[in-house]
């Protein structure tokens, strides 16, 4: 029998981010946990305590900056949580939990901040909702790749250990490291920015799990040679799936539709007295529990009002607005007289803006209006 309970949490307004120039997000993620400097060591959950830990009741109130307050609740209930590069660290977060899972909690969390949360291995990670929607299936995916390499290279990317990192870290000399481990070269490791991180401490997991997180927040994932001799980085791809075989107990019609009602995204065909499903990485974990026969707790999270911070100097509006636009995957269109207009440069310094209330600050004075319809950002001289 396949059951699964559906449950909903209301959910604040979401904030996004503190951005410097017109750079989208903040440049340094934050690392959660001990640092360098702490002389208490964490002993991380991982694997099926750190999934227990998961589904444990707790509450808590916070309003402190999010790197602190995450700190502090990695440290307490002692899982790895990863805070994506580009979310200000210092941005102040004031959250009221009570009477939730500490999943429930970090969905919460990763609302708040207008994004998502996704676990890789035994890590949370904290980001947006494009990255987080599918960083466990790329995980999942370079997994599976490291199956098809020689056994020497196999191994060698395949391999378990705790990863730590001192104060001042580049996230370009971290990926060199674990290259070297993988006795492997990066073909193309100039495509990561200059970065500057905090100490880091994560708990034990493949060496492809590490590096899918050291490039989940700059947008990349990265391609193995057949040999496993070179890797080479690449752009996320919008998407992400996985396939699956299952055999589930009864009758292979009736799980086929219990599967497809539960989970209209996923793809379902029959191949002998199985099922191959395609889907997340996440949809795949609760399908296996259900053809397993467990009652599943699904967690449903109601997004709130996105609000932004804001801090440019001198920068061109029209720049601005392109960076507005590209973040929040809307198409940009302007007519002739608003492109001569947003050439002027102005300096903000604003918080808590929605969308709109933003827009209209940027474009204050030029006299430009702005609409958004169906996923288009108009901008035009009335």
């Amino acid at each position: 029998m396949l059951a699964f309970l559906t449950h909903r949490i209301p959910l604040r307004p979401m904030f996004v981010i503190a951005w410097l120039g017109v750079a989208i997000l903040a440049t340094s993620f934050a690392k959660v946990g001990s640092s360098a400097e702490e002389a208490e060591v964490i002993a991380w959950k991982i694997g099926e305590d750190f999934r227990r830990q998961l589904d444990s009741t707790m509450g808590f109130e916070w309003k402190s900056p999010i790197r602190e307050a995450l700190r502090g609740l990695a440290n307490n209930q002692r899982i790895a949580i990863w805070l994506d590069r580009r979310v200000d660290p210092d941005h102040e977060i004031e959250l009221l939990v009570t009477d939730a899972t500490l999943q429930e909690a970090l969905q919460r969390i990763g609302s708040e901040i207008g994004g998502g949360v996704c676990f890789v291995g035994s890590v949370a990670y904290l980001g947006s909702k494009p990255v987080t929607e599918k960083l466990a299936t790329l995980a999942a995916i370079r997994r599976d790749e490291v199956k098809q390499l020689p056994t020497a290279a196999r191994t060698r990317f395949a391999t378990s250990a705790a990863w730590t990192w001192e104060e001042l870290a580049t996230p370009r000399e971290l990926l060199s490291q674990l290259a070297q481990l993988a006795e492997a070269r990066v073909i193309n490791s100039e495509q990561i920015p200059h970065d500057l991180w905090p100490a880091g401490d994560l708990p034990a997991m493949p060496l492809t799990d590490r590096m899918t997180l050291l490039l989940a927040g700059f947008d990349m994932t990265f391609e193995l040679a057949r040999d496993g001799s070179a890797i080479r980085l690449v752009p996320m791809p919008t998407q992400a799936s996985i396939e699956r075989s299952y055999s589930p107990k009864g009758a292979l019609n009736a799980a086929a539709t219990t599967i497809a009602a539960a989970f209209p995204g996923v793809g379902i065909k029959k191949d002998g007295a199985r099922l191959a499903i395609t889907g997340t990485f996440e949809e795949h974990e609760v399908i296996d529990r259900l053809i397993r026969g467990e009652t599943i707790r699904r967690v449903e999270t109601t997004p709130g009002i996105k609000r932004f911070d804001l801090r440019v100097e001198n920068q061109p509006i029209g720049a601005i607005i392109k960076a507005v636009a590209e973040r929040e995957g809307l198409q940009l269109q302007m007519d002739v007289s608003s492109q001569a207009k947003l050439q002027q440069r102005i300096s903000l310094d604003v918080k808590q803006l929605t969308l709109d209330e933003l827009l209209d600050r940027a474009l204050m004075s030029t006299g430009v209006e702005h609409r958004i319809v169906a996923g288009v950002l108009e901008l035009r001289v009335p």
